[in-house]
């Protein structure tokens, strides 16, 4: 036995090694590939932060550019005042200028206060204008000492006029500084490697050009990475994104290699630390395991040489009797003795058990938190509980003391039920009710009971039980709201309005049709958790805008609608400039300064017939939002029959 026990212990550690070693193989190749998904996703990260703030700068950049294409093509510039008023109207700085040129021609035609003579750069980017339908803008140059960028576009599809738009370079892109987290330097530059924009120092490195530009052209991708030497010797990884409609302006981010290692490294090695220290946990868990299993073979084999005893068999032999064996035996005896008395026992009780069998067979029905019993006429014989629920003794429950804590609107009920029960044993009392409970408020009870027969068959009285079912109550009502409300703002969702839309009072009224502008940029950059909170403030200030007679609803993502009991199409109007004031507003998300816009459409609810079809009023609404963001977002526009026809 001893040596059987040296030879199982051998074999119990050869399994826990050819047990260990795959599973070592396999945390090897997991903490390698964890370590390589963790530096893609670090790089991801930075690839994603120069994508999203390029496509926020460029939409940024078409924005203005879309601004002073409407305003050639509205052509209402005819003195440098109507420059200036537009440069003011648009937000523009005092260092902007606006000029109309002329093909062939030195001189501005029309040029805005303080505007200086155009460059051969501005020149040249107007004749460029002329031969293209889309802006044009040029790189960085200085005018004046100062940097600045321009954009042209063309005066009219057959005119000879380009207007040019001269700015710094901050008005034309610009990068807050909640756009950069973790160390991460990012800045925009011009086609030639100057730079327009940086996240910080600005206003010392405008206009100079980037250090390891050659090593960016040298990636030839719009959207890519590299590594490059810092003055000072320590290394750095950049990552670049170039928009698409500039001439090739590129959003750059740099990050020193040490603090990106850092932010994969750091979880790779806390992952092989606790693989480490798993693996040791388990390694003496192991030994702990075979220890015990080990333990009882010990023991018999030290039983086999000094425990042992010998007693005569039956057929007249010697018998080796283990003496552990033996004590076992002798206690699985006992115990069967036991066994064997505890059902002698429960015999005897079964008897007394036989008469009670239908009363506890009724109550097994119902876990009740109160137990009670009527008599034939309906009066209460006992109430167990009562107490602890509505607070009074149980004897004051008793007769009909009970009903004073029922509900007013329930007892009706309940006396009508019992009415029918008194007098036929064949129904069974399952009503729902209100009481009052010791702390004044009411919660819901279930009451739920049945008749106990006489030899005779005639009722002799009626077992019964109250369960609490308030919270599942509370619950169907709570699906309910959620049916009928969106979870995440509180705002009524579109359900509301599957119904013929009406106002109160079946006045004339109107449909806005609201859609967040920028909102899908503040939500890819800053997160969906930011994105959500930024909804409920918009929800927040959209219940402030409105009166009790109004109804807002969210229809989901970022769009949301205002039936308004409105008089005329003035006061439709006017809502809808408040809420275009009130959430351009800036917010304040999680200690960050959040902009957006909103866009509105408006379809007037005139006719009868526009309170039957909520589908034809929410897809007019839908036609007068798209041409309010065509007109440049951040306006409202009413549904017109042109609007209806050119659709179809």
């Amino acid at each position: 036995m001893a040596a059987g026990a040296r030879g199982l212990s051998t074999y119990l550690v050869m399994l826990m090694l050819a047990a260990a070693l795959p599973i070592l193989a396999a945390g090897i190749y997991t903490v390698q590939h964890v370590a390589q998904s963790y530096r893609d996703s670090s790089l991801n990260r930075m690839l994603d932060i120069t994508s999203n703030l390029g496509q926020a700068a460029e939409s940024d950049l078409l924005g203005r550019a879309a601004m002073l294409q409407s305003f050639a093509a509205d052509g209402n510039f005819s003195s440098a005042q109507s420059l200036d008023r537009w440069l003011h109207l648009t937000g523009m700085g005092t260092a902007s200028s606006l000029a109309l040129l002329r093909e062939g021609q030195a001189q501005p035609v029309l040029a805005s206060s303080g505007a200086p003579a155009p460059l051969p750069a501005q020149q040249a980017l107007a004749e460029r204008a002329l031969h293209s339908s889309a802006p044009v803008f040029s790189q960085l140059f200085f005018q004046n000492g100062m940097p600045a960028v321009s954009m042209a576009v063309r005066a009219g599809p057959a005119s000879a006029q380009v207007l040019v738009l001269t700015m710094p370079p901050a008005e034309a892109v610009s990068i807050a500084p909640s756009q950069t987290s973790d160390g991460v330097l990012i800045a925009i530059t011009d086609g030639e490697g100057r730079i327009l924009a940086r996240s910080a120092q600005a206003e010392r490195f405008i206009g100079t050009t980037v250090p390891d530009w050659a090593r960016l052209q040298a990636v030839h991708a719009r959207r890519g990475s590299f590594e490059a030497q810092r003055a000072d010797g320590g290394e750095v990884i950049f990552s670049f994104y170039q928009l698409p409609r500039t001439p090739g302006w590129v959003v750059v981010a740099g990050e020193p290699l040490e603090d990106f290692n850092a932010r994969w490294q750091t979880p790779v090695t806390h992952i092989v630390l606790a693989s480490l220290m798993a693996l040791a946990i388990a390694g003496l868990l192991c030994a702990w395991v075979s220890r015990q299993l080990l333990r009882p073979i010990r023991q018999l084999t030290v039983s086999t040489r000094t425990g042992a005893s010998y007693a005569a068999a039956t057929g007249g032999g010697q018998v080796l009797v283990v003496q552990e064996y033996e004590i076992l035996r002798q206690s699985l005896s006992r115990a069967r003795a036991r066994l064997e008395s505890a059902l002698a026992a429960q015999k005897q009780v079964a008897a007394a058990l036989a008469a009670s069998e239908q009363r506890a067979r009724t109550l097994a029905h119902a876990g009740a938190s109160v137990q009670w019993s009527l008599d034939a006429k309906g009066r209460a014989l006992s109430i167990v509980g009562w107490e602890a629920l509505g607070g009074a003794p149980d004897a004051q429950a008793l007769q009909l003391g009970w009903l004073r804590q029922v509900h007013p609107e329930d007892a009706e009920q309940l006396q009508r039920q019992a009415a029918q029960l008194l007098t036929d044993h064949g129904h069974t009392l399952d009503v729902e009710l209100r009481l009052r409970t010791r702390d004044g408020t009411w919660r819901w009870m279930r009451a739920r009971g049945a008749a106990i027969l006489d030899p005779q068959q005639r009722i002799s009285e009626w077992l019964g039980v109250l369960e609490d079912v308030d919270d599942r109550k509370r619950a169907q009502a709570e699906v309910a709201y959620l049916a009928l409300h969106d979870p995440l703002t509180g705002l009524p969702n579109r359900s509301l309005l599957q119904k013929p839309i009406r106002t109160q009072g079946g006045t004339a009224g109107a449909l806005l049709y609201l859609d967040l502008d920028r909102f899908k940029q503040v939500n890819d950059t800053l997160g969906h958790a930011t994105g959500d909170a930024l909804l409920c403030a918009v929800a927040e200030r959209l219940r402030e805008l409105l009166r009790d007679t109004d109804l807002v609803v969210r229809m989901g993502g970022d769009e949301f609608c205002i039936v308004q009991n409105a008089s005329s199409a003035q006061a439709a109007a006017g809502l809808a400039q408040r809420v275009i004031d009130r959430l351009s507003a800036d917010y304040e998300i999680e200690g960050q300064r959040v902009s957006i816009g909103v866009s509105v459409g408006i379809a007037l609810l005139t006719q009868p017939s526009d309170t039957q079809d909520p589908d034809s009023l929410l897809r007019k609404a839908d036609m007068a939002l798209y041409q309010a963001k065509q007109q440049g977002r951040g306006r409202y526009a009413f549904y017109t029959e042109a609007l209806g026809s050119g659709s179809r």
